[in-house]
Parts: C-alpha cells; sequence; structure tokens
C-alpha cells in the first residue's frame, strides 16, 4: 500500500473513532437505556445484510453488525465486553437494539452465555437453496464483493470451480447448525425468515418482522442492496455437471436450477 494511501487510511480510522467517541458521550448525556434486544442468527450469504439494510430504515432500531466476528475478535474472547456494546445508552427514538450473528461466530460456551439473556429476540435467517448459500459465499471470496448496491462484477470474473469431495458435508453441517439453533431457542421469542421469500416479497416479510420485534417505520423502498449472483447455478459452476452427477441421487438434488 502506497504511503499516501496508509496516511488517508489512518486519517478515516482516527475519524471515526472521533466521531464515535463523541456520539456515545452524547447519548451518555442525552441518551436513555434500551430494553430490548434481538439477533439476526443464520449462516453467512442468507442475505443477512439485505434484511439488517431493511431494519436500518427504522428510526427505532439500532443495529450493529457482526460484532462477534473473527475480523472483531479471537473467537471465544473479549465475549462480555463485546456484549456490553447492546447495553449502551442510545438516542431518544432508539427502541431496540440488534446484531447480526452467524452461527460460526461463537463457541459452544459463548452460546451458553448468550443464552442467559432470557428476554433477547432472535430471527432466524435461512436459505431454501443451501447450494447457492456455498457458491455465493466462494464467489465473495474470489471477488472481494460482499455486498451490492450498484454494477456488479461481470458474470464471467465470478465463475468458480466447486470442489465436490465435502460438498455434501458442507450442505450437511448448513442443515445441522440451522437446527442446533432452532433447538437452542425453542423456549424464546424467535421468528423464521427464509431468503427467498425475503427477497420475492420483501413488504410482506418486513411487516412480520415488524409485528414480532413490536416497533414500527420499516421501510423496505429505502434498501439499496440488490442479489449479487442471479445467474443461473450453470453459468456460474464451471464443473456444474460434476456438481450434479454428485447431488443427483440425494436429497440435495432439488438446488440444481435445471
Amino acid at each position: 500500500m502506497k504511503s499516501k494511501d496508509l496516511v488517508l487510511q489512518s486519517r478515516d480510522k482516527i475519524n471515526a473513532i472521533y466521531i464515535h467517541t463523541m456520539q456515545r458521550t452524547y447519548f451518555r448525556v442525552f441518551g436513555h437505556p434500551v430494553d430490548q434486544r434481538f439477533a439476526i442468527i443464520g449462516n453467512a450469504r442468507t442475505g443477512s445484510n439485505f434484511l439488517l439494510d431493511g431494519l436500518k430504515s427504522s428510526p427505532s432500531i439500532k443495529m450493529y453488525h457482526e460484532i462477534f466476528a473473527e475480523h472483531n475478535r479471537k473467537i471465544g474472547t473479549d465475549f462480555d465486553a463485546i456484549l456490553s456494546t447492546l447495553f449502551q445508552y442510545e438516542s431518544k427514538s432508539t427502541e431496540l437494539v440488534g446484531f447480526k450473528l452467524f452461527y460460526n461466530h461463537l463457541t459452544d460456551e459463548e452460546w451458553n452465555k448468550l443464552l442467559a439473556y432470557k428476554d433477547l429476540k432472535v430471527i432466524h435467517l435461512t436459505r431454501r437453496n443451501r447450494l447457492r448459500t456455498i457458491i455465493s459465499l466462494e464467489i465473495a471470496f474470489k471477488t472481494g464483493e460482499w455486498t451490492r448496491s450498484g454494477k456488479s462484477e461481470g458474470s464471467e470474473k465470478k465463475r468458480l470451480i466447486l470442489e465436490p469431495s465435502n460438498l455434501i458435508k458442507q450442505l450437511e453441517q448448513i442443515e445441522e447448525r440451522e437446527s442446533a439453533t432452532r433447538a437452542r431457542f425453542r423456549n424464546r421469542q424467535i421468528i423464521e425468515v427464509v431468503y427467498e421469500k425475503l427477497i420475492q416479497s420483501p413488504t410482506d416479510v418486513f411487516a412480520s418482522v415488524s409485528t414480532f420485534l413490536g416497533v414500527n417505520g420499516i421501510d423496505p423502498s429505502k434498501i439499496r442492496l440488490k442479489k449479487q449472483n442471479p445467474e443461473s447455478l450453470k453459468h456460474l459452476i464451471i464443473n456444474y455437471y460434476e456438481i450434479k452427477a454428485v447431488l443427483r441421487s440425494t436429497r440435495f438434488a432439488e438446488y440444481l436450477d435445471d
């Protein structure tokens, strides 16, 4: 990285810290404690950014991102300190504080700690086509494009060779993590949101989420993000027919779009 870029990056970080510090100082004086919290729980590449973007449109909701992710801490450390973020004073308009949490962000011990917070509401986000989840993640790592609000990478740049040897295991792991989440929160306030319905009928889904959370002002028309990989699987997967051969005699064959 060039010296100029390093200077600009450092300046941006300093400015962000300064703004955050000033904002927190202001809220401690003029803000208020918030009683209600919720988590968006799911796998990466299931529409969590789209869902978060819609929730942020409500002035009643304060959304935090992936606060427990590996890029924010070493997994298994600083759980209590990070969780305290959700108990800060917020603006007077904020009625509810939420955050995004992927299945692999917490250790088993940390999941148990989280379960100690009895009033935490859960939006469990899943995707029917789990093969698309895996492909979307691979493409995001390849292109470095994790969200899209404008023009995306050309479809040719997104094409990839999918490793067939552990594909079944990957699909089963997603299923297992979904089941584990439902089991953990089976006696709690939880709503299931499915990616495909969220994308096809955002107004209906956000209306249900609004009722579940007990807040108003969510406006799906303000969502800036777009679907990143609308192309057929046959186009996105270079070795499509090899993958088809692996899946065709399994229950996962339904994920193929031909």
